[in-house]
């Protein structure tokens, strides 16, 4: 029992519990308050639609489709937002549709992007499937109506002819990886980043501070930039050779990827190393704040557009929204790196600069010898 109450007379004792509190009430916060209305949302998912037959009359379907819809004049226009992940599937109603169906069997085809979050992909399948119900529904009640003028046997051998499944959907899968593993590559590879440059970067500040007294701050920050750098690099490497080691097809160069990495880490180091620097140990807090808010708004598990403003607009200052974007691209294909690389390249600058900024009003510290000490004390 004394050794019991021992712990509780020391004050880490009590900062861990602290934390673990802490850790508990804000990723329910966030997690809970950003998550809430998603599935009110769906009508924010996008979706392409073609239409190749002139006599077909598309305003009224596309009315119906419980998705925003964007009109498209050619395959290769919507396929390129797809790669780009503009819009979730496209729809293409082909050539002729209205003779063939009338005739007998005709297909439509349905684009889905798969380098998204599994919600949206699998709202993408049920509404491709459900659409080509309702349209199986309302040329089986076209064709039922022709009959109806008709003689009463002649209507009961058409009947029994008609197809209430005349149209076949197919649906085309793109930028599709196998596997349920590659699904979680992204938030395995963000949240492992993240954690990893938050306990770096809590260690790089404890060893700074002894440093102080012997350095000066500015060598001591851009030594602790170049170890940073150093480490980044390190890491790009291994992320590289763990994701070719398991198996996994690269959609995007080698050397890209690298690079992408390295910046992915440093952007993380540098925003948890500027929290740390402009409030010290107590800056492990917003650390911890931005990895709830990160997971839950880059895009991991449910995709940005059903997240309400606040978050998105949340979503595009952190760098894990664009390390999440980029690790899809990787793993399933589609765009490339560029665009992610340059916005993470802005973060890493602001976050490094504000960093230095704060850097400028820390006063020097100098080092007391024991020397010094001695003629202190001593007698004038």
């Amino acid at each position: 029992m004394k050794t019991f109450k021992a712990f509780f007379k020391s004050a880490p004792t009590f900062v861990g519990m602290g934390i673990a509190l802490t850790f508990l009430l804000i990723f329910f916060i966030v997690w809970l308050t950003a998550y809430d209305g998603v599935t009110d949302r769906i009508d924010q998912l996008e979706v392409g639609f073609i239409n190749q037959d002139p006599a077909f009359e598309s305003s009224t379907m596309t009315e119906k489709i419980p998705f925003k819809t964007t009109q498209y004049s050619k395959i290769e226009d919507g396929n390129k937002d797809i790669d780009h992940r503009k819009i979730d599937m496209l729809m293409v109603i082909p050539e002729n549709f209205t003779e063939k169906a009338a005739a007998g069997d005709v297909t439509i085809q349905y684009y889905i992007n798969q380098a998204v979050p599994a919600i949206t992909k699998q709202a993408m399948e049920n509404a491709a499937n459900q659409i080509n119900e309702q349209i199986n529904e309302n040329i089986f009640e076209l064709k039922r109506g022709q009959l109806s003028n008709l003689p009463e046997n002649v209507i009961k051998s058409g009947l029994e002819s008609l197809s209430q499944q005349s149209v076949k959907p197919e649906i085309i899968r793109l930028n599709e990886t196998e596997g349920f593993a590659a699904s979680m590559v992204p938030l395995l590879i963000v949240l492992a980043s993240f954690v990893g440059s938050m306990l770096l970067s809590l260690n790089l500040f404890t060893v700074s501070q002894k440093l102080s007294l012997q350095y000066s701050k500015w060598s001591i920050l851009f030594s602790r930039f170049l170890i940073q750098l150093i480490v980044s690099a390190a890491l790009a490497v291994l992320t590289v050779s763990l994701l070719a080691g398991f198996g996994f097809e690269l959609h995007v160069d080698i050397g890209e990827i690298l690079l992408f990495q390295s910046l992915v880490y440093l952007s993380f180091l540098c925003l948890t190393q500027m929290f740390t620097v402009l409030f010290g140990t107590a800056g492990m807090l917003l650390n911890i704040i931005s990895l709830s808010i990160q997971l839950v708004t880059a895009g991991v598990m449910v995709p940005r557009a059903l997240l309400s403003e606040t978050y998105q607009f949340i979503s595009d200052l952190f760098p894990a929204t664009y390390g999440t974007s980029g690790y899809f691209s990787i793993i399933y294909g589609g765009m490339d790196l560029t665009g992610e690389m340059k916005i993470l390249s802005i973060i890493i600058l602001i976050t490094f600069g504000i960093t230095a900024v704060r850097i400028i009003f820390v006063k020097e510290k100098k080092e007391v010898t024991l020397s010094e000490v001695s003629n202190a004390e001593s007698p004038v």
